[in-house]
């Protein structure tokens, strides 16, 4: 099976390794990725699997099974477009849901025998910081009120046989609504704090150091470490290990490990691979064995 995908060469590693974990975790049947001129960031198989990658989040519409109970950084959000699916939690309690949230780093194993839409959020972007204030310490719930507007497109979609591209705009839009309403009323409380975050969005294509972000928020590095987490709930380190993870992955197909890892900050090839793992739920090993 074969994707056409049109994208610029900048992102092709990280579509990459995004299928690749979609095919560890949710069984998708293997295809084909065929990259031309840069126009969208869609694609699609014979067998009705899309997928989208975005800036800050993903989407993948298609039937699946986990393998296994797994965990991983990304926020999910789950819905069914035909009929519920069965999610089983850590303690192997099983229930039926139609649509649901899940936390970063639950374990979490889910079932649909029909189509089901599955989407993957940066928890660090501001989407990600909304659902975290949203949903704070709870590990697997139904969508809030306000996201449920999530799953008419998705039922269009399945039942009505709307393209694929007006799904992804329809919920960038539904996402673009909930984070107005909540910046209207959920307030970082901290306007140097809430300017810091626009700014590390706007330059999300590359890593953005400690002292850059301090000086632009007009605050000593320590005290907008401080002030960072207190006021998100985030820890800014993260943010910068997600970044320079993403980053390091071309240079993975090109040096070792332990190179890559000296290259983008890392004490050795024990601390990339120990920092890969709990960002992404698995080694770069065996990133570089799916090559």
């Amino acid at each position: 099976m074969e994707f056409r995908c049109f994208i610029d060469d900048a992102k092709v590693e990280f579509i990459g390794f995004m299928y690749k974990l979609m095919v560890k975790y949710f069984c998708i049947v293997p295809f084909k990725f065929v990259f031309l001129h840069p126009i969208d960031h869609f694609m699609q198989n014979s067998n009705q699997n899309h997928l989208f990658i975005g800036r800050h989040w993903g989407l993948f519409v298609g039937q699946f099974s986990d393998a296994k109970v797994h965990r991983h950084y990304a926020l999910q959000i789950s819905i069914g477009t035909a009929e519920t699916f069965q999610l089983t939690d850590q303690c192997n309690t099983e229930k039926s849901y139609s649509h649901c949230f899940i936390n970063s780093n639950v374990p979490h194993q889910l079932v649909s025998e029909r189509s089901c839409c599955i989407i993957l959020i940066n928890p660090l972007s501001s989407l990600g910081h909304h659902l975290r204030s949203l949903y704070h310490e709870v590990e697997i719930s139904t969508l809030n009120k306000d996201l449920e507007a999530l799953m008419m497109p998705c039922k269009n979609f399945s039942q009505n046989g709307c393209s694929f591209e007006a799904l992804v705009q329809e919920i960038q839009t539904c996402f673009e609504q909930f984070s107005c309403d909540c910046e209207q009323n959920n307030h970082y409380s901290d306007d140097r704090i809430g300017k810091a975050i626009q700014f590390l969005e706007t330059n999300c294509d590359r890593i953005v150091s400690l002292k850059e972000i301090s000086d632009y928020s007009f605050l000593s590095e320590t005290r907008f470490l401080h002030l960072f987490k207190e006021k998100t709930g985030l820890n800014f380190r993260r943010y910068q290990l997600w970044n320079k993870l993403i980053a390091s992955l071309p240079y993975l197909k090109k040096q070792s490990i332990t190179e890559t890892a000296h290259q983008f900050g890392f004490t050795d090839s024990s601390h990339f691979n120990r920092t890969f793992k709990e960002t992404f739920g698995l080694n770069p090993k065996f990133l570089l064995s799916l090559q």
